[in-house]
């Protein structure tokens, strides 16, 4: 099978057609392709860094108007299979060459069941020990090879830590992806899944600027399966930098080792899509100390922040509490502590990327794992919005950066509120309550994000102390209403009326303090008097 040449792409199309489509047909122009629709959020989220891969390195376009161009007019499939038809040496999944995401070397070693590819699957561990007693082991025992391929890209692409010299990806165990893709209530382009790919591939002067070294220029610069591993053993072993690879490399990257049983194959039913077919996988051979990634790396499709410690750029990855408002200025607009990914940045900065009366939005989509442990999948959209005054774009993140700052004030003096009202001593209570501040931020999002556009006019009018006293507004009642349905429901033979009332005027009081009210903008001899 070959992932270039060959149908495996699961489409949902403009009629409402689902089938499987080969790469070079994603701009077919008689029933346009709309969206992916894998059997898993995590293989959608893979397929569409595959594909914007492939398209950077086979079609990146010379400049921002050849960009445009095929945005507004996509190219016949013939074309795109002409541009990828020189690197398919490099997408055979099988073979006796070299296998696309596998180690050039038929590994030899104990073999794993093909379900071990799937991140959130059981590790060894937890089998030995029967402790998989959420995410059940032989659930999937056999795959096609469409979802082989999906599943060993997934896991190469967001590889976390697996035991002793399993790397990482080159993003760390679990990364934070943010794409842009079309808005589909505001934009006069209808949305298709070209165009949201399209929006993320950038021209060769945006390339110059990409981790890694141009002069690299060698097929297994930029795909590491098509030359010997370079492993990472604690002796003889070596890291790989930047500098060691083409800029293109970051698509491709594979810290694993890894080898598909190609020879053993099954007839039946895939355990993930359901497609019947007579070349199902069932396991997998592994060998640590695969390629250990170093240096200042810096993917174009994350958004990062720099170590303290090291001084290098490091992926944003997801937290437990999902991906809400609170993280929408530094993966968006940027902050002091977070830069956006290169592709966010680019297209919201550069004058050559905007098109008039389109609107887009950002996707944002990753695991949450503590360490070998899939916690969650999360994955949301950001509205993105097009600036282009430099002192204006900033006067707005600052202003954005207020608003989030005051709503993450108000989200722990609730929290702690409640536990007041809770406990004789909240200080010593077990138990999370990260919930509470969870469901402050989920109560307040809709309000957030509506306020966006008129702070924007504001800020052209001097006028934004109006939409931070709304905003303010906002989340005063929401604490109040948090508190009020919760500070009630703790255990009813301890409840204690009088400590209810102190933590809800505790409350009101931290809601209207000097310097919450003062960071707002708000008038405080008119708050005092009020």
């Amino acid at each position: 099978m070959n992932l270039i040449f060959d149908q495996w792409i699961p489409i949902h199309s403009e009629s409402g057609c689902e089938e499987r489509i080969a790469p070079w047909q994603v701009t077919e122009p008689d029933d346009p392709i709309i969206a992916l629709v894998a059997p898993r959020p995590d293989f959608n989220g893979a397929l569409m860094q595959f594909l914007i891969g492939l398209l950077q390195t086979t079609a990146a376009p010379k400049n921002h108007d050849a960009w445009a161009d095929w945005l507004e007019e996509p190219p016949a499939p013939e074309k795109l299979r002409a541009k990828f038809a020189p690197f398919g040496e490099a997408f055979e999944l099988d073979g006796d060459g070299p296998c696309f995401m596998q180690d050039a070397e038929d590994l030899e070693g104990e073999a794993k069941p093909i379900s071990a590819l799937l991140i959130e699957a059981p590790g060894a561990q937890a089998l030995r020990q029967n402790t998989d007693h959420f995410i059940k082991r032989d659930v999937v025992e056999a795959l096609c090879p469409a979802c082989a391929a999906s599943a060993l890209f997934t896991l190469q692409t967001n590889a976390p830590a697996g035991g002793v010299g399993h790397r990482t990806s080159l993003r760390g165990g679990g990364p934070l992806t943010t794409l842009v893709v079309m808005d589909p209530e505001g934009s006069k382009l209808p949305e298709t899944l070209w165009r949201n790919l399209w929006l993320n591939v950038l021209d060769t002067q945006m390339l110059a600027g990409m981790s890694g070294s141009p002069a690299k220029t060698e097929r297994s610069d930029i795909f590491p399966w098509l030359a010997p591993t370079r492993t990472s053993e604690p002796k003889k072993g070596r890291s790989t930098t930047p500098e060691d690879t083409n800029p293109l490399y970051v698509y491709w990257a594979m810290p694993r080792r890894i080898r598909i049983d190609w020879k053993q194959r099954t007839e039946g039913v895939c355990d993930l899509c359901g497609n019947e077919g007579q070349s199902l996988v069932t396991r997998y051979v592994t060998r640590n100390y695969g390629t250990n990634y170093e240096g200042p790396w810096q993917h174009p499709l994350s958004p990062h922040y720099i170590d303290a410690k090291t001084g290098l750029p490091m992926s944003v990855h997801a937290q437990p509490g999902g991906l809400s408002y609170r993280h929408w200025l530094g993966w968006v607009q940027g902050s002091e502590t977070v830069k956006p990914a290169k592709v966010v940045t680019m297209f919201r900065e550069d004058t050559g990327r905007r098109l008039e009366s389109e609107q887009f939005r950002v996707w944002a989509f990753g695991y949450d794992m503590d360490n070998m442990k899939a916690r969650c999948w999360y994955e949301a959209t950001f509205p993105l919005f097009l600036i282009p005054d430099d002192q204006r774009r900033r006067e707005f993140s600052i202003r954005v950066q207020t608003m989030v700052d005051a709503a993450n004030q108000v989200a722990g003096f609730a929290q702690s509120s409640i536990k007041e009202a809770w406990f004789k001593r909240p200080r010593d209570a077990r138990g999370d309550t990260g919930f509470l501040k969870q469901a402050f931020f989920q109560k307040t999002e809709s309000e957030f994000y509506r306020a966006l556009n008129p702070l924007l006019d504001a800020i052209a009018n001097d006028e934004d102390r109006n939409v931070l006293g709304a905003w303010h507004q906002v989340l005063r009642a929401a604490a109040m209403e948090l508190f009020d349905y919760w500070a009630a429901r703790g255990e009813v033979a301890f409840a204690d009326p009088r400590r209810i009332a102190a933590a809800h005027q505790k409350l009101r009081n931290l809601i209207h303090g000097k310097k919450l009210l003062a960071s707002l903008k708000i008038n405080l001899k008119k708050e005092e008097a009020a």
